[in-house]
């Protein structure tokens, strides 16, 4: 396998186009050009210093109907301005929280929401993806709670 830095992974990002949006159950699913993020952590999407939509709006429902969530709103709200930005900066802490920037003003925060398990297994924070479009192979970045792991299948 390929000796790659994290910092050279996400580097990958730069000068793609956010190309949808979406969600999936409590996972925010954002699509660009060639690779994929996943968010199943605290992630926000923040315009101007105003938070735009957040995953834990996910907990703010109806109690009836799954989709009827402040979350799947926020998304369908703001989707115009946050679509088709360009990649223009990528950022990871050292505690493993992704800071992504686009040329719209958009940023997109991911934030490492749990500490390390002391029993159990390592849970997803989030996951950066190619595309299956993308025919060589499929490269998966995982953040964990507790580290990250590079994956080539």
């Amino acid at each position: 396998m390929e000796h790659r830095t994290i910092q050279e992974i996400l580097d990958t990002l730069l000068g793609q186009k956010l190309i949808y949006i979406t969600c999936e159950a409590d996972i925010l699913d954002i699509g660009f050009e060639k690779k994929i993020l996943h968010v199943s952590s605290l992630g926000r999407i923040v315009k101007n210093n105003r938070i735009l939509l957040t995953t834990f709006d996910y907990q703010s429902w109806d109690e009836i109907e799954s989709t009827n969530n402040d979350e799947w709103y926020n998304v369908e709200k703001h989707r115009q301005e946050i679509v088709g930005g360009i990649v223009v900066s990528v950022k990871i802490s050292e505690c493993g929280d992704l800071f992504i920037s686009l040329n719209n003003g958009i940023e997109i925060e991911v934030f490492v929401s749990e500490a390390e398990h002391h029993y159990g297994c390592q849970e997803e924070q989030w996951v950066l993806f190619d595309n299956k479009e993308e025919k060589s192979s499929i490269y998966f970045l995982t953040q964990y709670n507790d580290g990250i792991e590079y994956t080539k299948y």
